[in-house]
C-alpha cells in the first residue's frame, strides 16, 4: 500500500515537474529518494525535541530547590545574585551562580550540575556629587566640580562547611574595587584595591587575610553622617598633621585580622599588618607594594613622581601596624574604644633648611623629627531614641594622637580632637549636623611665609617672616546637611561645610572619602596655612 502510494505520488510529481519545467527531467527513483530523506529528517527532529524536553525538565529541578541566603556580613545593601541549597551528598567541585534568575553552571561536567552550598554575591555602591567650593586661598577663588565618592564594586563568596562535618564553619572571600565614575581611572581603581581578603568563619570568630579598613577606622565609621562628602569628619578626625590623608582612618595592606563573635552586645577586633620593608628606616616600598606605606595611591608621600621628595618614603611611611577595637551595641546605645600603633614612622622629609623670603634660613635640625612611633586612641558613644517627630541619633568621640621622641617645637603630629554629630529622622528625611575640633599641636616643622604660608599673596623680600610652630594650629570644621531616602537603596543629599584653620593649621575638606580634597594650596601646590575653606555639595547614592 505504501509503495503504491509513493508510486502514485511520484507520477504526479513527475507530471507536474514536466509541465512546469519542460527542459528538466526527473526519474521516479529521484522522487522516492527525496521523500524517504524527508521522512528520516522528520523522525530525527522528533527525537531531538524529546531529548530537549527531558533536559529542560532536568534543569528545572535544581532551580526549584535553590534557596537564596543572605551573606553573613553584607556590605552596603548588596542584592543576592546567587542561590544555595544544601546538597544531600555534597560534591565540592560544583558551583552554581544565577544571574537574573537563569542558572549559570560552572565546573559542572556533563548535564548533571549540583549546588554545593556556595553563595556568590555581586554588590556595589555608587555616589556621585556636584560641588561648589572655595579653598580660601589668594589665587584660587570659587570653583565647581563633579566627583565620584567612594564608589565601589565587589564580589563576595561564602562556602558553607556544615554539610562537610564542620558545623558553624564557612570559607569566605571578597574582591572589592574603587570605581572612578567621574574621574579617569588609574591604578587606584584597579580590581581589588579596596577591602579584599580570604578568610574562615567559625563559632569562635572570623580570621581574614588581605587588605581592609583597620578596626580603629571601623569603630566609628557610622558616627559620621557626612562620610565621603566635603563634610567628612576625616578633615580632622584621625588626621595628625592636616595632610590630604587621615593616617589613622586607614585601609591596611598585607594584613591579618580577627573579628570575634558578638557576646551580649560586645565585639572585639584585632589587626596586624607587617611592615615588610627592606629599609631599616622604612624609607622604601613594602615588599609586594609599589606605593609608600601609609599613603594613598599617587597621593601625598606616595613616592609617585611630582608628589613626594626625591629621597623616598619619608613622609609618613611606617613599619608594623597594630590596630584593635572593642564595640558595644545594645538597645540603641553604642560604645567604642579603639587603639592603633604605627611603628617607626619616617618623617625625615620634614627636616632640613628652608630659605625664607627675607633672606634668612629656617632650619629643622636632623633628628628633631626623625623616625618615631605614632599612635592614636579614641573613645566614643552614641544613643538613638524616639522623639516627638521621629528618631534622633547622637554621637560623640574624644581622640588622642601622639608622636613619640620628637622635639616639641617641630611636633605637629601630637594633639587631641573632638567630634559631635546629630541626625534627626523625619519620615524619609534625615537632617544632620556635625562639629570636629583639633587642639593645637606643640609645634610644626613648617616655615612661615616661605612662598605662600599665608592666606595673602607672598610677602615681598625683606618683610618679616614667621614660623608656623610659633602660632596657633587649632582648627574647627562645621557641617550641616539633609538626605532624602527614595528607598533603602537610593538617596539624595545636600551638605554644606566650613573649615576654619588657625594661623598655623592647614587641614583640608574631603579627606579620605571624597573624590578629591579642598586644601589650602596655591597654583604652585605650596601649602597655605590659616585658610578658611567653604563648600556645598549635592549628590545621589545608589546601593545594589
Amino acid at each position: 500500500m505504501r509503495k503504491a502510494f509513493l508510486l502514485g505520488t511520484g507520477f504526479a510529481a513527475l507530471c507536474a515537474t514536466t509541465m512546469s519545467h519542460p527542459l528538466r527531467a526527473a526519474t521516479i527513483d529521484d522522487v522516492v529518494a527525496r521523500l524517504d530523506a524527508l521522512e528520516r529528517s522528520n523522525a530525527k527532529l522528533a527525537r531531538e525535541n524529546a531529548q530537549l524536553r527531558d533536559r529542560v525538565n532536568h534543569m528545572g529541578t535544581p532551580r526549584a530547590a535553590a534557596t537564596a541566603v543572605v551573606p553573613a556580613s553584607p556590605k552596603g545593601n548588596p542584592v543576592l545574585h546567587a542561590a544555595v541549597a544544601p546538597s544531600p551528598a555534597p560534591v565540592p567541585e560544583h558551583t552554581v551562580v544565577s544571574i537574573g534568575g537563569a542558572p549559570l553552571y560552572s565546573k559542572a561536567p556533563g548535564s548533571n550540575p549540583f549546588i554545593d552550598n556556595t553563595t556568590v554575591t555581586l554588590y556595589g555602591h555608587v555616589d556621585l556629587s556636584g560641588d561648589i567650593f572655595n579653598p580660601g586661598v589668594y589665587d584660587q577663588g570659587t570653583k565647581f566640580g563633579v566627583s565620584s565618592n567612594l564608589t565601589y564594586f565587589g564580589v563576595r563568596a561564602r562556602h558553607n562547611l556544615d554539610p562537610y562535618g564542620y558545623p558553624g564553619w564557612a570559607a569566605i572571600a571578597q574582591f572589592e574595587s574603587l570605581v572612578e565614575v567621574a574621574a579617569v581611572p588609574t591604578e587606584r581603581a584597579a580590581f581589588g584595591t579596596r577591602d579584599s581578603f580570604l578568610g574562615m568563619e567559625s563559632p569562635w570568630g572570623t580570621i581574614k587575610a588581605g587588605k581592609a579598613d583597620t578596626p580603629y577606622k571601623r569603630a566609628t565609621s557610622k558616627f559620621d553622617p557626612f562620610s565621603a562628602t566635603l563634610g567628612d569628619y576625616n578633615s580632622i578626625m584621625g588626621n595628625t598633621g592636616g595632610d590630604l590623608r587621615a593616617e589613622f582612618d586607614w585601609r591596611a595592606s598585607h594584613a591579618i585580622w580577627y573579628e570575634s563573635p558578638i557576646w551580649n552586645g560586645f565585639q572585639a577586633a584585632v589587626m596586624v599588618s607587617p611592615g615588610q620593608n627592606t629599609a631599616r628606616d622604612n624609607s622604601d616600598y613594602a615588599l609586594g607594594d609599589f606605593n609608600c606605606p601609609g599613603t594613598s595611591s599617587r597621593g601625598s608621600g606616595s613616592g609617585f613622581p611630582a608628589t613626594s621628595p626625591p629621597q623616598g618614603c619619608t613622609d609618613g611611611s611606617y613599619g608594623n601596624l597594630y590596630s584593635a577595637s572593642l564595640t558595644y551595641n545594645q538597645a540603641g546605645f553604642t560604645g567604642i574604644a579603639a587603639y592603633e600603633l604605627h611603628e617607626s614612622t619616617n618623617r625625615t622629609g620634614d627636616e632640613g633648611a628652608v630659605l625664607l623670603t627675607n633672606g634668612t634660613t629656617f632650619t629643622v635640625p636632623a633628628g628633631a623629627v626623625g623616625i618615631a612611633n605614632e599612635w592614636a586612641a579614641k573613645v566614643g558613644a552614641g544613643y538613638k531614641f524616639n522623639d516627638m517627630i521621629g528618631t534622633l541619633q547622637l554621637y560623640g568621640i574624644y581622640e588622642v594622637l601622639r608622636r613619640e621622641h620628637t622635639v616639641a617645637a617641630f611636633n605637629e603630629r601630637a594633639r587631641d580632637g573632638y567630634f559631635l554629630s546629630a541626625t534627626q529622622t523625619v519620615d524619609k528625611w534625615d537632617v544632620s549636623a556635625s562639629w570636629a575640633h583639633a587642639n593645637a599641636s606643640p609645634g610644626s616643622p613648617g616655615t612661615g611665609t616661605n612662598n605662600t604660608y599665608t592666606v595673602a599673596a607672598p610677602a615681598p623680600a625683606g618683610t618679616a617672616d614667621f614660623a608656623l610652630n610659633s602660632v596657633d594650629s587649632s582648627a574647627d570644621q562645621y557641617a550641616i546637611g539633609v538626605k532624602y531616602h527614595f528607598s533603602p537603596f537610593v538617596s539624595w543629599y545636600m551638605v554644606g561645610s566650613y573649615l576654619r584653620n588657625g594661623p598655623g593649621a592647614h587641614y583640608c575638606l574631603g579627606v579620605s572619602g571624597h573624590g578629591y580634597g579642598v586644601c589650602g594650596r596655591d597654583a604652585n601646590n605650596n601649602v597655605v596655612a590659616g585658610n578658611k575653606a567653604e563648600a556645598v555639595t549635592t549628590g545621589m547614592t545608589f546601593d545594589f
